[in-house]
């Protein structure tokens, strides 16, 4: 029995030796210092770099995207991954490497990623409507033909405009006797997934942007220095602005945008680029955006361009009983593609007016007095590093006040 035991004990001992021998050894293995640079500089990016024998290491790129290790000698691989989230986009880093030594020297790893940004979300805004026109210099009444809309990207990052564009819902006035769609106090389109888009659409030309909190100038009527004839109007002749400007267009009865007190040619200092383009299905020479009390759209078509979308015969849809008449035509707009909308009441006429907008598109609306330069102007909700961040809760009647003047003046 005390033979057992002593074999017992000498198997024993020799297996923690032999242990500690082995970590012993392993404490004096050479090791390399590597540093590890992204293409880009991205920082806290986590970088792993794993052996052949399966051990991993990881640690993270500091600001300069430089990721630092202390490694045994042997062959990794290397991976660098980051994604991270804000309120409008996704942010992703990725990047890999095979079959990298490590053991002659330290060593300079340059790791190639990729940096790619997605849109999770809609941050473009309508950040003022200004529609209802100034009074004349003699008195003698409005003058209303130099209508904008602004918009803002609510974001820091840039955003393309391609394929975005602008719409009015019928009908054109909130205070109209007529509501053609409006039935028993209920919209014909309340429980469908479109809205419809009066008259015509337009939408800016591929390639246009709209830059980090910034606003972005889209004059409706009058692309000209307005306040050469009427001092309370706007100066709309400046290179940064666009304007709806697209005299070719053409319904199916051959009218066109044309009328020049609407459609002046646009001020020369406004680049061609900066025109937005029309689809025309509807009668009559000007979009007529309401002087009181439009119902504004702004929009984004997905897998189809404006243009295609618009000029699209199986898209247009007549209320009943309108069936076929030019007058009434309207463009079919999926809701999902709308992503900002402002429904403006008259505020001389608050009792006649009735919403052409669903509430998951506007849930409010947004009173004007027009005629006396007052513009709608979204709040500021908070700032960022210095830049207004706009209110956005779907709800006119809180996100918008009335202000006395345009911002542009």
């Amino acid at each position: 029995m005390n033979n057992i035991i002593t074999k017992h004990y000498f198997a024993l001992l020799l297996t923690v030796l032999t242990i500690l021998a082995s970590c012993s050894y392993d404490e004096h293995i050479d090791t390399y210092n590597i540093e590890v640079r992204l293409s880009e500089s991205v920082a806290d990016v986590s970088v792993k770099m794993t052996n052949n024998i399966g051990s991993t290491f990881e640690a993270s790129t500091d600001g300069d995207g430089i990721a630092r290790f202390t490694l045994p000698a042997g062959i990794y691989s290397v991976s660098a991954s980051k994604v991270s989230d804000d309120e409008y986009f996704r942010h992703v880093c990725n990047g890999a490497l095979s079959d990298v030594a490590i053991g002659s020297a330290s060593t300079n790893i340059m790791l190639p990623v990729s940096v790619t940004t997605m849109q999770t979300a809609n941050p473009i805004l309508i950040k003022e409507l200004y529609n209802g026109g100034c009074q004349k210099d003699d008195g003698s009444g409005k003058f209303a033909i130099d209508k904008c809309i602004i918009i803002y990207n609510n974001s820091s990052e840039a955003v393309s405009l391609d394929n975005v564009g602008f719409g009015i819902v019928e009908p054109y006035n909130a205070e109209a006797n007529t509501h053609s769609f409006l039935n028993g106090g209920k919209l014909d389109y309340a429980d469908a997934d479109w809205i419809p888009a009066l008259n015509g659409i337009w939408y800016f030309q591929p390639g246009c942007t709209i830059a980090a909190y910034s606003e972005l100038v889209v004059n409706v009527h009058g692309a000209i220095d307005n306040t050469q004839t009427y001092s309370n109007s706007v100066n709309y002749a400046n290179a940064a602005y666009y304007c709806m400007y697209d005299v070719e267009a053409t319904s199916s009865d051959g009218g066109k945008y044309n009328n020049t007190m609407y459609y002046p040619s646009p001020a020369d200092v406004i680049p061609v680029s900066h025109y937005l383009k029309a689809v025309k299905y509807g009668k009559g020479n000007a979009w007529a955006m309401s002087q009181t009390s439009p119902a504004v759209i702004m929009f984004r078509t997905e897998g189809v361009t404006p243009k295609e979308f618009g000029e699209n015969n199986a898209n247009i849809i007549y209320p009943n009983g309108k069936e076929g008449n030019i007058v009434y035509a309207c463009l079919k707009m999926p809701r999902s593609w709308v992503i900002d909308a402002v429904e403006v009441y008259n505020a001389t006429a608050l009792a006649n007016c009735k919403k052409r907008l669903t509430s998951d598109l506007d849930n409010g609306y947004a009173t004007l007095t027009g005629g006396y330069g007052h513009a709608l102007i979204r709040k500021v909700e908070k700032t960022v590093d210095g830049n207004a961040v706009y209110q956005d809760t779907n709800n006119s009647t809180n996100d918008f006040y009335e202000a006395e003047n345009c911002s542009l003046r």
